[in-house]
């Protein structure tokens, strides 16, 4: 269904499984070989049909490996046809022609994950074969005409790594690099304590970035992180504001259960379950019962970031751990 309305920004993000042929060092969804199970496509379906009338204009497609998802060719078509924007979030490993053309023109824009040059890569990824089979698959990316671009994974010890990797998203046709901070959520959690960047890191990749921007004009440089005149610049919606402007991010994991802004956000903020309600219920009921308390959450995580933030940070992670016991505090 085409709602007829302009995409918004606002992202549906959906994890259909957590089923993935790696395990990488910092996945935050934990997902890996053994996992099995996917969300039905019908399900989702609903969902983004809902989410496009409430004013959501992206899907987001994640994992686990999506392109093991055996649904994703029509997840793909569903949201193109309510109006959407689509991406789709993939190791690299698994591509191929057949796989590639089955979703070829439902992919706006296909983001490869790539943590560095080839041996930190495989360290992460736990792999020692994963960058090579990415590169391999990429001609077959190109001559699929699906845009593509890197996302990678900062931590306290990579950044010197960015000006390799926007050389390589250049010389490889990337449109974009999309930088974003390890999260201690998931198998993050266990193996990767100590490697968070700080916000002194967050604030040399933003320099970097915006060095690396001018350097390599054709590469969209993007990093996850605000600076301490972003933060305080910040509009943030109030209490009535509808459900895609208080969560401009909107989650569904593997098990259909909905979570607004970030995954690892305190579970009483959760919408509910797909199996038991629509996305439409879900959000009424929601808006009504944790609207107020969101936009409560938003403004005094945004007054105690301009208080304490010195360089950058990253709004997300912070929101997340500000939220935990939010209903008991309260």
């Amino acid at each position: 269904m085409n709602t007829g309305k302009p995409a918004g920004r606002s992202i549906l993000q959906v994890h259909p499984t957590r089923r993935c042929n790696l395990r990488c060092g910092h996945c935050y969804t934990s997902s890996g070989p053994e996992v099995r199970g996917e969300l039905p496509l019908d399900v989702l379906a609903g969902a983004i049909a809902d989410a496009a009338t409430l004013g959501y204009g992206q899907l987001a497609v994640s994992g686990g490996e999506p392109f093991l998802y055996s649904q994703l060719p029509g997840l793909l078509e569903t949201a193109h046809a309510a109006g959407m924007t689509t991406t789709v979030t993939t190791n690299g490993t698994v591509l191929n022609r057949e796989r590639l053309s089955a979703v070829a023109h439902h992919v706006d824009l296909l983001a490869i994950s790539i943590d560095g040059p080839p041996a930190s890569h495989n360290l992460i990824r736990n792999s020692p074969t994963a960058f090579d089979r990415v590169m391999r698959h990429l001609p077959d990316v190109r001559d699929a005409g699906i845009p593509f671009g890197f996302i990678f994974t900062l931590t306290g010890h990579n950044v010197d790594q960015l000006e390799w990797l926007v050389g390589m998203a250049a010389e490889q046709g990337a449109a974009a690099v999309h930088i974003h901070p390890l999260s201690l959520v998931g198998r993050a959690a266990d193996g990767m304590r100590g490697h968070q960047p700080d916000g002194l890191e967050l604030l040399v990749a933003r320099v970097e970035a915006a060095r690396l921007g001018a350097q390599f004009p054709a590469v969209r440089i993007h990093v996850d992180a605000l600076t301490l005149d972003e933060i305080k610049a910040r509009a943030l919606p109030g209490p009535g504001a509808p459900l895609a402007e208080l969560a401009p991010v909107l989650i569904v994991d593997d098990t259909a259960r909905v979570m607004p802004l970030t995954h690892d956000l305190d579970r009483w903020f959760a919408l509910g379950s797909l199996f038991d309600a629509p996305l439409g219920s879900l959000a009424r009921s929601w808006s009504e019962r944790c609207g107020p308390a969101v936009a409560e959450l938003l403004e005094t995580t945004r007054q105690e970031m301009v208080s304490t933030v010195v360089s950058a940070s990253a709004w997300y992670d912070v929101l997340a751990a500000r939220s935990v016991g939010w209903a008991s505090a309260a």
